[in-house]
């Protein structure tokens, strides 16, 4: 959902840009030029179409009347035109002196134009029973201006206007039988410091009406429809030069002497370009020309912008388009959520770093983040290792006391990796957020895996005060006490709000435990918990060392390894899962098996036991040609998805036994997801997302933005949103494919007149409607 550059036309006239408009019968864009020349273009293809010259001066302004299909243009030469649908001018309106603006109020039946100090009301006459397609005779002056009146907007029966001379006027039209005119509401003699040269009006989905106007003075100020001042938006590099509001991605675009325009969202006031990938890049660019005039098309979905340098822009509106994009500072190798409210994304990325983003309150696109350093992490493994380090001291003296169990399962391949293993890379390739422990599990290069939780030092203050202690604090820490705690509030629900809750619970995350054990860079873990029946929750982990581990995630210690039952391997070898690394993994809930795929271009599938000598191999996926980089179980669908170097996904039965489906998606993918909606296979291949659905396999959306491999891709089914991370050190948003709604087959009523409706290029039998 975002805008696009489509076209730029170039060298458009000899003249500079005055006004920009739209046909939509034509499909035109149009230009009016300062020597009185009019251009229009096709919308779709950017082709010119039509150069006509019947104005003597300054094109100042288009408008189209849609009842009658006329476009109406006017100069500074004194005259309106009225134009037909092909082109040709069918009306010449003089009124002597220049027209600076034009605009219909349909609900009034009238055509309301700003001139020099004055604003004039005239009655429409769609059949020119007066000789022209307005009554000339008998129009209402409004003389409360003492400059150019550059801007006119009606909403309902009121009629605002502002123009050079700094006033902002709010009139209410009169209707009364025989008569006609503009009653003074209000009146802001000073709304800017400056001439106001732009107003446009905005209603949103929500209803909300703002009127925002653009001045001399380098702001722009959003008004209530009653006149009372909302946000002042300040910081421009120069004089506003023109106003828009782009209502797909409900944001205000505003032109002020640099190449890219500021986005804005009109409810609260923000500025939100740096969310939106529309302008990031070219916002960073060498100034090579300015934007001067903007205009949105409705009927087209595009905003048509013109330069310094008399060039066209035309952005147009992809459904499929990036919502939100998170700049990073490094490239971005993984994501996860919490599905409860408040919905948090956590991102690992190249750095070693953790960030959690959330999204603001205030509008949809601007997002707070929140960074967890990688030093706080190797600080706490760090503390682990001294700690780790004195007991074997005091064991080794005779003063500790070890179970033969736990020298068991302590052999030389589990010891921590000392500092000749130390990795010099240290991105967070796979992050997981448990819900039913509130902790963050984040593997790394460098073969630990980091475990982030709530602080609990919280908790143990808490547990020490009085009940007499503050409510506030009670509510902060809810999360940490239990049930029978005499904190708690006694109002008969004994709870407080969820959504405090959450809240609190995350904004205090710190690195609670390291799990060392791998001696390699650890690539994938899955979670198996209460919800298969277990009475704890499971961590397994895998990657480059070729063996899996078995975690008690709670307790936060190994509880078992993967060993091979064949006798007549070595010991080493009995713990490799397979021949090659360990690339990715997969849980399916539904046969308690999990998958994981190796660089040896097989996927092995075994049952998940906590017993590690009891993960007995039920299968093999083998067909792909190249390293299998992603596998995922699909719960809509009971079937397995594989995704390979090789340019395809593979789609195999529940048991593994078949191959039902190949996909050929032309490129590497590494990235894969499956939509928890509707069962749509959410793959990336380098930098573009591709979505498949899941029953003809058929390619229904593609989203393109990313400028680098794609990472990681997450659905998040509670917004209806994909969330994707990319080597291009952004997080991008995008909307999820939403199945269209088949028709319903209507039973006709022979006895009953009938009509049928034909789609477009249709036939009878294509659709049919009572």
């Amino acid at each position: 959902m975002a805008m696009e550059k489509q076209h730029i036309l170039k060298d458009t006239h000899n003249h500079s840009v005055t006004a920009l408009g739209y046909h939509p019968t034509r499909r035109e864009i149009l230009a009016g030029f300062e020597d009185g020349v009019i251009k229009a273009w096709e919308s779709d293809s950017g082709k010119l179409s039509q150069c006509v010259q019947e104005h003597a001066g300054w094109i100042t302004d288009f408008l189209f009347w849609a009842d009658e299909k006329l476009l109406l243009s006017a100069s500074n030469d004194g005259t309106i035109l009225c134009w037909s649908a092909g082109g040709t001018v069918l009306d010449r309106i003089t009124f002597g002196y220049p027209i600076y603006k034009m605009t219909l109020n349909v609900r009034r039946h009238h055509l309301i134009c700003g001139f020099n100090a004055a604003v004039k009301l005239f009655d429409l006459d769609e059949n020119k029973e007066s000789g022209h397609f307005i009554k000339m005779k008998g129009a209402h002056v409004a003389r409360e201006h003492t400059d150019i009146v550059r801007c006119i907007v009606c909403h309902e029966n009121r009629v605002y206007t502002a123009g050079y001379d700094r006033k902002f006027m709010i009139y209410d039209t009169i209707t009364y039988p025989g008569t006609k005119g503009l009653n003074v509401l209000y009146s802001n003699h000073n709304a800017h410091d400056a001439g106001i040269n732009c107003m446009i009006m905005v209603k949103d989905s929500e209803n909300n009406t703002w009127i925002l106007t653009g001045s001399f003075d380098k702001t722009v100020k959003i008004w209530s429809p009653d006149g009372q001042l909302t946000h002042k938006l300040d910081g421009f590099m120069s004089a506003i030069t023109s106003i828009c509001y782009c209502k797909p991605s409900k944001t205000v675009w505003v032109g002020s002497g640099t190449s890219y325009a500021s986005l804005y969202d009109p409810k609260s006031g923000e500025n939100v370009s740096d969310f939106i990938g529309t302008f990031q890049s070219e916002g960073e660019q060498t100034l090579k020309y300015h934007l001067q005039l903007l205009c949105f098309c409705p009927e087209f979905n595009q905003v048509v912008a013109s330069s310094s340098r008399r060039q066209l822009f035309v952005w147009k509106y992809n459904t499929s388009g990036c919502i939100t994009a998170l700049k990073c500072k490094h490239a971005v190798e993984s994501l996860t959520y919490t599905q409860k409210v408040p919905i948090l994304i956590f991102s690992g990325g190249s750095d070693g770093m953790l960030n959690k983003w959330e999204r603001l309150q205030t509008n949809t696109f601007m997002y707070s983040k929140e960074s967890f350093l990688y030093s706080e992490a190797q600080a706490k493994l760090a503390a682990m290792l001294k700690i780790k380090n004195k007991r074997t001291e005091s064991d080794a003296s005779g003063h500790g006391y070890q179970s033969a169990s736990r020298q068991h399962t302590m052999n030389k391949s589990f010891l921590p990796p000392g500092k000749n293993r130390r990795h010099a890379n240290v991105a967070l390739l796979r992050t997981m957020f448990v819900e039913s422990l509130d902790l963050l599990v984040a593997t790394c290069e460098d073969s630990n895996i980091y475990v982030w939780g709530f602080d609990d030092e919280a908790a143990t203050v808490l547990q020490r005060m009085q009940p007499s202690t503050s409510e506030n604090l009670v509510q902060k820490y809810f999360i940490l006490l239990s049930p029978q705690s005499q904190l708690l509030p006694k109002n008969g629900t004994g709870q407080f709000e969820e959504h405090d809750s959450v809240t609190n619970r995350v904004a205090g995350f710190i690195c609670k435990n390291v799990l060392q054990g791998h001696n390699s860079c650890v690539t994938s873990v899955i979670v198996v918990g209460r919800e298969a029946g277990y009475d704890r929750a499971y961590l397994v982990s895998g990657g480059w060392d070729r063996r899996l581990l078995i975690w008690d995630l709670a307790a936060g210690t190994l509880h078992d390894f993967f060993r091979s039952s064949t006798p007549e391997l070595a010991p080493e070898a009995q713990e490799l899962a397979c021949d090659g690394i360990i690339i990715d993994m997969a849980y399916c809930p539904k046969r308690n098996e999990f998958a994981y795929a190796s660089s040896d271009k097989m996927v092995y599938i075994r049952t998940f036991s906590p017993v590690g000598s009891e993960m007995t191999l039920v299968n093999t996926l083998q067909g792909h040609e190249g390293e299998i980089t992603q596998v995922r179980w699909n719960h809509l669908t009971d079937k397995w998805v594989t995704a390979s170097e090789d340019g395809t996904l593979r789609i195999w039965s529940e048991d593994g036994m078949n191959c039902d489906q190949i996909l050929n998606v032309h490129g590497t993918v590494s990235a894969l997801c499956i939509d928890q909606t509707n069962g749509c296979m959410v793959a990336g291949v380098q930098d573009v997302i591709k979505v498949y659905e899941s029953e003809q396999y058929k390619l229904v959306q593609t989203n393109v933005g990313h400028t680098d491999a794609v990472r990681c891709i997450i659905h998040i089914p509670e917004r209806a949103q994909y969330v994707s991370s990319s080597w291009d050190m952004t997080i991008q948003i995008w909307n999820a494919y939403k199945k269209p709604v088949p028709r319903k087959k209507v039973q006709l009523d022979e006895n009953k007149p009938k009509t049928f409706i034909f789609p477009p290029g249709g036939t009878i039998s294509d659709t049919m409607s009572e």
